[in-house]
């Protein structure tokens, strides 16, 4: 479960929350009342989720990446050696 937190405490302690959410990678959320949150989230996270949501959204692309983690937890993988492709 996220942590939540108030905007008061928020201010409070911000660089401590900061250091949390960057250090351990779990979000926290700034419950503004009304309903009305915020989700803080490591800028690495949110890239990684955003490439994850793009990646995905592509419902053939999502089943050859559904494969291919299929296969490789079945160990029907194998090791190749990139280097002589790259520049």
């Amino acid at each position: 479960m996220m942590e939540s937190v108030t905007p008061s405490e928020l201010r409070a302690h911000l660089k401590t929350i900061l250091n949390r959410v960057n250090d351990d990678h779990e979000p926290v959320i700034v419950a503004r009342g009304k309903g009305r949150s915020v989700v803080m989230l490591d800028a690495d996270d949110y890239a990684s989720l955003m490439e994850t949501f793009y990646l995905t959204r592509n419902p053939v692309n999502a089943a050859r990446l559904r494969e291919g983690i299929r296969q490789h937890q079945a160990g029907q993988h194998k090791e190749i050696n990139v280097t002589p492709y790259l520049d």
